[in-house]
């Protein structure tokens, strides 16, 4: 597509009266179509602004649906189709990433459970343990008095008397 200098003015921001000195002046390449009319290219406006706002900057304006007044050259191209294949990788290792986070989340679901499952067999463990520690320190109920027996005597079973108390 090429721009008419009422256009590049447009998208340049400046006066029609700027493009056309800047043709005359040959700092803006143009030609004449066949009509007689000229016409810009877009690249060669690009061109011709970009060095205009190096020997003058100034703030570039927007029209008014708030695009710059930039025609894309092809460099700027290029650039915006190794940015939207950048932003291709990225999504498909975001997509990647989030597959793997939910297979990590499902994992942890499930060690929990099987942590939750070991706990309660430890504690039904230690709950056996327990109980059978307590029937071991409940006193026996004896049925009679308790008889010492001639084997069980510590002198042997001899009737002498020996004080454990004195050396």
């Amino acid at each position: 597509m090429m721009f008419s200098p009422a256009k590049a003015a447009t998208k340049a921001g400046v006066s029609r009266k700027t493009v056309m000195n800047s043709i005359k002046s040959l700092e803006l390449p143009a030609h004449r179509n066949n009509q007689n009319h000229w016409v810009i290219r877009p690249t060669d406006l690009a061109n011709w602004i970009r060095e205009r706002d190096k020997r003058s900057p100034k703030v570039l304006r927007e029209n008014a649906r708030g695009i710059p007044p930039l025609a894309p050259t092809p460099q700027h191209e290029l650039d915006a189709l190794k940015a939207q294949l950048q932003l291709s990788f990225v999504k498909q290792r975001l997509e990647a990433s989030e597959q793997d986070n939910e297979k990590l989340k499902q994992e942890v679901v499930e060690l929990k459970a099987e942590l939750k499952e070991s706990r309660d067999q430890m504690n039904q463990v230690w709950r056996e343990v327990t109980d059978k520690l307590v029937s071991l320190a409940r006193p026996h109920k004896r049925r009679g008095p308790f008889v010492l027996t001639e084997d069980m005597r510590a002198d042997g079973g001899k009737d002498n008397i020996t004080n454990l108390f004195i050396d």
